[in-house]
């Protein structure tokens, strides 16, 4: 059975920090330190992320296994906290988490961190289209890596032809006239891209 994602409630909260505990534990154990900041939040630091921003969670058999948290400020989306249980780790939740994530605030940029040590999470966000922007130390020592993920009308225009020429290309086989369908393709492929580009980037609440 598949996890299913859907935003948690606010009666949720309880136990994603639950699971927070536990999914965090393996950070505490690279760094050797207990004490981190996810392991030392409480439950009414989490209920204020809770109405500052969206979370969601990923549940099966109606637990809880899987959650990540997100809030926007101009035209950036913070993401933080993208957790997976230990025991359903290495199957892709965490993955589907963060695409669901960014559905849900559209903005023209996203910007999460990680510990430079957290090799896993560096491979997950790298492979969905982060690009490390910066490295910073706190006051423990940790050296996190920060990491940006950019859309903007360019790109969705270029999608929108790509599009377009594979559509009117295929179309141009099927009917035989590819000289009339492809321009047809590359014009609706350039207006599919423009609307989605306005589409994504518009301000969401």
């Amino acid at each position: 059975m598949k996890p299913r994602i859907v935003k948690a409630q606010i009666e949720d909260m309880e136990a994603i920090l639950q699971l927070q505990y536990a999914a965090y534990q393996s950070e505490a154990l690279i760094h050797g330190d207990f004490t981190i900041q996810p392991l030392k939040q409480t439950l009414d630091e989490l209920i204020a992320e809770y109405h500052k921003g969206v979370i969601l969670k990923a549940t099966l058999d109606r637990e809880i296994i899987g959650s990540v948290r997100a809030y926007a400020e101009v035209d950036t989306v913070y993401i933080g906290k993208l957790m997976v249980h230990p025991d359903h780790q290495g199957k892709g939740l965490g993955k589907r988490l963060l695409k669901t994530i960014e559905g849900k605030i559209h903005r023209q940029r996203f910007e999460l961190f990680t510990s430079c040590k957290s090799d896993r999470n560096l491979h997950i966000y790298e492979k969905s289209g982060y690009v490390r922007f910066r490295e910073e130390t706190d006051e423990a020592g940790i050296r996190f890596v920060y990491l940006e993920k950019r859309y903007d009308d360019n790109s969705n225009i270029a999608m929108g032809i790509n599009f377009g020429i594979m559509a009117g290309v295929l179309i141009g086989i099927l009917t035989g006239n590819i000289g009339l369908w492809l321009p047809i393709g590359l014009c609706l492929g350039i207006a599919v891209g423009s609307t989605y580009g306005q589409i994504i980037n518009k301000p969401k609440k």
